[in-house]
């Protein structure tokens, strides 16, 4: 429990709270010790499961118009084959697909020849089943335009089912980004990540775990390549070793792995 920052840890007691009828904490310990159940109720309401579809616009701009075609003419240049990426975190997986279609799209426009791999975790794999499956109500597509909705899903009952093209290039695993064993997902064997995106999961914990997490991705992110937070979420990495890439966006570069100037 030390490992989560206090405000969020006292908002997910007080839904607890709520959600029991519990008149106040000590109530509550009562009734977990009553209620078994509950234990795994309140720890599952400790994991974060919230996430959108291109849910930051400054940032999803960014990516679709400067830094994945800059990628893909890098990797041109330099004759690699593959872009590499990381969503740490990823829920059910509407992030996940929000930057295949973006390299879906810029790939075939630039360097069809290129492939791509995005490594997908989550510490619930309740939340990691759902992502497999790509499957969305309609309501959950509110940002992303008819166009791709049209190109990249396909309509099925009440639910829109992502493009079969799309999910074998993406590897979903159970991963605790506390496990000290790795810094980056064992089935990506090496890391070397052009792309890690970790949004809206720092701010859950306490300054040491951030920078647990924060350090893990600096040791996988290749030279050159960026980590993307969430907009709140600014000000935790810029004062680690990360710096912005564009102001005001939430895409990172490492201090230490920047370019020097001619």
């Amino acid at each position: 429990m030390d490992r989560y920052d206090e405000s969020f840890l006292i908002k997910s007691i007080e839904n607890r709270l709520w959600e029991t009828g519990c008149a106040s904490p000590k109530d509550y310990c009562v009734y977990l010790v009553q209620n078994p159940a509950e234990v795994a109720l309140f720890l599952n309401s400790l994991h974060i499961h919230f996430s959108e579809f291109f849910r930051d616009p400054l940032t999803w701009a960014l990516l679709e118009r400067v830094i994945i075609p800059e990628l893909i003419q890098k990797k041109k240049a330099d004759g690699q084959k593959e872009i590499r990426i990381w969503s740490a975190g990823c829920a059910v997986g509407q992030e996940v697909y929000s930057v295949a279609i973006l390299l879906e799209e810029a790939i075939s426009s630039i360097d069809p020849k290129l492939n791509y791999r995005i490594f997908a975790t989550d510490l619930d794999e309740t939340m990691l089943a759902q992502a497999r499956l790509g499957r969305y109500p309609t309501d959950v597509l509110k940002n992303v335009s008819l166009k791709r909705v049209q190109t990249w899903f396909k309509l099925q009952g009440e639910e829109y089912i992502i493009h079969t093209s799309i999910p074998k290039h993406i590897d979903f695993s159970l991963l605790d980004l506390f496990n000290d064993r790795g810094s980056c997902p064992p089935a990506s064997i090496f890391g070397e990540f052009d792309l890690v995106f970790c949004c809206n999961v720092l701010i859950y914990y306490q300054p040491h775990y951030r920078k647990l997490i924060l350090d893990k991705f600096s040791n996988c992110i290749t030279r050159g390549g960026y980590l993307v937070t969430g907009e709140t979420e600014r000000a935790i990495a810029l004062d680690h070793q990360y710096i912005e890439a564009y102001p005001q966006a939430a895409i990172f570069c490492l201090h230490h792995r920047k370019e020097k100037k001619p």
